[in-house]
């Protein structure tokens, strides 16, 4: 047993100074670096590689009109919900592919429980007894010249008040009914929860 225990150490030995070996001989243009991590538009959200050799990328001459339903929980309040952070992330993704901000309209639709984070610190505090980290997400969201939404029914059901929305946010008659009206508008449709 002890024989090839040994044995075994070291062909994981020989192995590792292989490689090693290998690396070293590697000339510098062939090692590979990893891609720093970026916010072109959103600076503080959604951060996103710029990837080299990808075969399909977003056109940089095309008007983009997209509508997000988030419908995200609220299981931990003190952190933004990935979904959330995901909008983020996908107008940094088109700018980084060459699409101009004047060409890129994004409306979020928020409803269900996610109506929480639509609202002012003071009513999130009061509602989770924590600080919301969505109050500086959605105003660099409006900053950037995203629509934003909410649901009236939402606010309704979940105990919220219209003076309760933060500055900026839009409240609908319901998330269905602007939903389906930016989609009559020509923008593509996402739904994350």
């Amino acid at each position: 047993m002890k024989i090839k225990t040994t044995l075994l150490l070291l062909v994981l030995l020989m192995t590792q100074v292989v490689v090693a070996q290998e690396d070293q001989e590697k000339p510098e243009s062939k090692k590979r670096e990893p891609k720093p991590w970026g916010n072109p538009l959103i600076k503080n959200y959604g951060r996103i590689l710029d990837l080299e050799n990808v075969e399909l990328k977003p056109d940089p001459d095309r008007e983009y009109k997209i509508v997000i339903e988030l419908v995200h929980d609220m299981k931990k309040p003190k952190r933004l919900n990935f979904s959330a952070n995901n909008i983020a992330r996908l107008i940094n993704l088109h700018a980084i592919g060459g699409v101009k901000p004047e060409n890129l309209k994004v409306a979020v639709v928020v409803h269900a429980q996610a109506t929480n984070s639509m609202v002012n610190q003071e009513a999130y505090q009061k509602k989770y007894d924590v600080e919301s980290p969505y109050v500086d997400f959605y105003k660099e969201l409006a900053e950037a010249g995203v629509d934003l939404v909410v649901c009236g029914q939402s606010l309704n059901l979940f105990g919220q008040k219209p003076e309760n929305v933060l500055p900026g946010v839009k409240v609908a008659t319901s998330a269905l009914t602007a939903v389906s009206t930016y989609q009559l508008k020509g923008y593509a449709y996402f739904k994350w929860d």
